[in-house]
């Protein structure tokens, strides 16, 4: 039994010789028969495309989602300076934080020129949600998990950013 999604494979058309005809009168028949078969496919591939941009249905194709992770960290301990030892400096500065991003970006087809691409689309049309658990005490920390879930009013960003207070390294599982 065949599954619903598996295309059906055409087979090799046979085309009888000349000499069959002269046998069997009937095998002009046939030739027109296929002919005809090889008309009508045709126009209803034609048909198909024309319903699908109609309806606005997009052709579907292959594409690459790549991801990038990074981190930033900001007024870290170790990045203090000589200079900015004074009270003064030191009093203003902020407290240690780092800054999670998550980005994606749809990679072009290979030999596709850039200026025939189509207008870029952002990271957050292709996931329906996201979640970053982080691995930090609980009892210091109460936010550990961030989740984002896609709104209907929401527009859509080209990536998540989660900023956190800390100097220590933290794992995350995204």
């Amino acid at each position: 039994m065949a599954t619903p999604n598996v295309k059906r494979k055409r087979l090799v058309e046979k085309s009888l010789p000349p000499a069959i005809e002269t046998y069997i009168p009937e095998s002009r028949l046939f030739m027109q028969l296929q002919a005809l078969e090889r008309r009508l496919d045709t126009k209803i591939v034609r048909k198909r495309l024309e319903v699908q941009e109609a309806l606005g249905k997009p052709v579907y194709k292959k594409r690459i989602l790549r991801i990038f992770v990074s981190n930033l960290a900001a007024n870290q301990t170790g990045a203090v300076g000589l200079d900015d030892m004074d009270e003064g400096r030191l009093g203003a500065a902020e407290a240690p934080s780092w800054t999670l991003r998550i980005e994606g970006r749809l990679l072009d087809p290979t030999g596709a020129a850039t200026k025939t691409r189509t207008a870029s689309h952002k990271f957050s049309e292709f996931v329906n949600s996201m979640v970053v658990e982080l691995d930090r005490d609980p009892d210091l920390y109460s936010d550990n998990v961030v989740q984002w879930r896609r709104a209907a009013a929401e527009g859509d960003v080209d990536g998540f950013e989660v900023k956190r207070r800390g100097d220590e390294d933290v794992k995350a599982k995204i």
